[in-house]
């Protein structure tokens, strides 16, 4: 049987047991209450706009389109849109996908209605190529299809076997970024393609001696447009 002193030495330990263990839980919650203080600086979020679905270029932008989330402060870009009444109405300047965020770049105010030329490239022009349907596959061309473009001499000898007629390629897999036909009667009058300037005033030249076919090409030989450099230019 346990001796009076016993006990009291027994209950000591176990006293400064509890203190001890107090102590770590005072200092464990200090440090916890701490921590937060200065991870909640680095972990506070604001909303920002991203797309519900995605969007095509050129798209009107409906508040359903969008939607709002809650991000990371240290992570939000600047140029990102907080609001998606700041945006709605406006013009996607370029494809958009779902969940991305949007920011200020993406969109285009609603006074300036984006139009064809958003399609060209910075370092290209585009221009109209007249073509009757019996020079351009019947009319059946789609923006997005590449057409190779065949020059054919005019004048004396064109409906003839004169040796002085010519034809030949002057562009291959130039991109049509818009089909054009007439307004009342739905008639097709040309495409738009894409080219650099040098090879643009080469076409005009073309067309003014001669007519240009449009031969489509295959959906599956995407390549960049090319001008086909020529020693022999046609008579002016």
């Amino acid at each position: 049987m346990a001796t009076t002193k016993e006990v009291c030495f027994s209950l000591r330990t176990l006293l400064k047991r509890h203190r001890l263990l107090l102590l770590a839980l005072v200092l464990g919650l200090s440090a916890f209450t701490l921590s937060y203080n200065v991870l909640s600086f680095y972990v506070k979020t604001e909303p920002v706009v991203v797309a519900a679905c995605d969007l095509e270029p050129y798209h009107k932008i409906s508040l359903s389109d969008v939607k709002v989330i809650e991000l990371p402060l240290k992570s939000i870009h600047a140029r990102s849109v907080r609001r998606p009444e700041d945006i709605a109405g406006q013009f996607t300047v370029a494809k958009v996908f779902a969940g991305q965020i949007l920011l200020d770049r993406h969109v285009m105010s609603a006074k300036h209605q984006p139009g064809l030329s958003m399609e060209i490239p910075l370092n290209e022009r585009g221009m109209f190529i007249p073509a009757e349907t019996s020079r351009a596959v019947g009319g059946l061309i789609n923006p997005g299809d590449r057409v190779d473009l065949i020059w054919s001499q005019k004048g004396p000898g064109f409906y003839s076997e004169d040796s002085t007629a010519r034809s030949k390629t002057v562009m291959l897999g130039a991109r049509v970024v818009q089909v054009i036909n007439d307004r009342p009667s739905g008639e097709f009058k040309g495409v738009v393609i894409t080219a650099l300037p040098e090879t643009c005033e080469r076409i005009a030249h073309y067309l003014e001696s001669g007519n240009i076919y449009l031969s489509l090409i295959p959906w599956g030989m995407q390549r960049d447009s090319v001008s086909i450099e020529t020693e022999v230019w046609p008579e002016t």
